[in-house]
């Protein structure tokens, strides 16, 4: 009994593991489409509580963003931009790289100007290295260059198929782990019997009725979280 309540456990365990960690990992991990800044680095200012690093973003977007410094004072890292006085809304993406030179995650701003000429600060994660911006939005003109890319639907669809299928197997384990462990002199015939396999289908084809409408909802607020972003409009 101590043997099939361990067993039982462990199949719970390794299918909640591959369901939330594994297969999201593998079919649903964010890409990103920029794989090194080409912002150009122009000068470095010391300070009294830290440093000041001085950019430029790539030509393209010079004439929205003119410069921008990446600030690390007192433990904290934060980024301003000189942006063109004309500007009144600015949208744009901060692609964050680590020490390893590594895209870790791009957070976007949009922000309705209000000290002409310059952004508000934005906090930045300490293991932020350096940077890259890249212009979504002036004023009423929209850009496409996406520095993050969608999950394609084969994906998400070989993600919800494979949850599915691992759900299925949870359920028939679960019904002989627990066949064995209640079921006495009578489990060879419970796991048998075809009334416990259709109501074991039965929990399982609810449960991953469950999953399907989770995973799509929590699929959807991630998308609209990427796309949103933070909106730094005081």
């Amino acid at each position: 009994m101590v043997v099939w309540s361990v067993l039982l456990g462990l199949a719970v365990l390794v299918s909640v593991a591959i369901a939330s960690v594994l297969l999201p990992r593998v079919f649903l991990k964010t890409r990103y489409t920029i794989a090194q800044s080409g912002d150009r680095g122009l000068k470095k200012i010391y300070e009294k509580n830290g440093q000041s690093l001085v950019f430029q973003p790539v030509v393209k977007w010079r004439k929205y963003i003119n410069q921008y410094i990446l600030a690390e004072r007192s433990g904290k890292k934060e980024l301003i931009c000189k942006i063109d006085p004309e500007i009144e809304y600015l949208s744009y993406d901060i692609v964050l790289f680590n020490s390893l030179d590594e895209v870790f995650d791009v957070i976007t701003v949009k922000e309705l100007i209000e000290n002409k000429g310059y952004t508000k600060t934005v906090t930045l994660p300490k293991e932020t290295s350096y940077v890259s911006l890249s212009v979504n939005a002036v004023d009423g003109v929209k850009f496409e260059d996406r520095v993050t890319a969608k999950v394609k639907a084969g994906k998400i669809a070989k993600f919800l198929l494979l949850c599915s299928f691992c759900i299925l197997l949870e359920a028939f384990a679960v019904k002989v782990c627990c066949a064995n462990i209640f079921g006495g002199v009578f489990r060879e015939s419970f796991v048998l019997n075809i009334d416990s396999t259709l109501a074991t289908l039965a929990i399982a084809g609810g449960l991953i009725l469950v999953n399907l409408i989770v995973s799509f909802v929590a699929i959807k607020i991630r998308g609209c979280k990427k796309s949103g972003g933070i909106k730094n409009n005081g």
